[in-house]
């Protein structure tokens, strides 16, 4: 059954076809600090398609976006990213803000648990490919274990081995403010 997309639908179809992109992209990335950057431009690319043609007769909504992710992978992965590799620094000024910070927020524990979690994900991030889709799937988007290793062509134990090892490597490599053994 095909449907008639428009530019009026544009949030409709992201929110219908936002997880299956996501993952698609997750599993597709050898960097995973690119997902967001790839996904942010497969939606603006489709939002242009839609403006730019007033309408779209589709099969299948999913597969289009997801057809749109996967041009943008390949051209970021070209031959070209590699030049892209640094990147610009931009000089946001001396202005200074006031900021009203409520008084029930404790300020030290927050920053304590970003840093944290920055610091587990830096470690994270030096592990094969395969562990950082697997945490990234897990942690980020919430997906469980079967759904982890049907989108990777893997198997369950091995989803759980990743996972618990992984875990476990952390406990033992990674000194994390507040731990008991710190």
């Amino acid at each position: 059954m095909s449907a008639q997309i428009s530019l009026e639908n544009f949030e409709e179809i992201y929110k219908a076809t936002y997880n299956s992109t996501l993952k698609y992209i997750i599993c597709k990335c050898s960097n995973i600090e690119d997902v967001n950057d790839l996904l942010q431009e497969t939606y603006v690319e489709l939002y242009k398609i839609l403006k730019r043609k007033k309408y779209i007769i589709l099969q299948n909504q999913s597969n289009f976006v997801i057809g749109i992710a996967k041009k943008k992978i390949q051209r970021h992965y070209g031959l070209l990213y590699k030049l892209k590799a640094y990147s610009i620094s931009k000089n946001s000024g001396d202005d200074e803000y006031e900021l009203d910070i409520p008084s029930d927020i404790d300020i030290e524990v927050q920053a304590i648990a970003k840093l944290n979690a920055e610091m587990v994900w830096r470690y994270i991030k030096k592990k094969d490919i395969k562990v950082v889709r697997v945490f990234y799937l897990y942690y980020y988007s919430d997906l469980k274990i079967s759904e982890i290793s049907k989108e990777l062509g893997m198997s369950d134990s091995n989803v759980k081995n990743i996972l618990y090892r992984t875990i476990k490597d952390i406990r033992k490599n990674v000194k994390i403010e507040g731990d008991k053994n710190v």
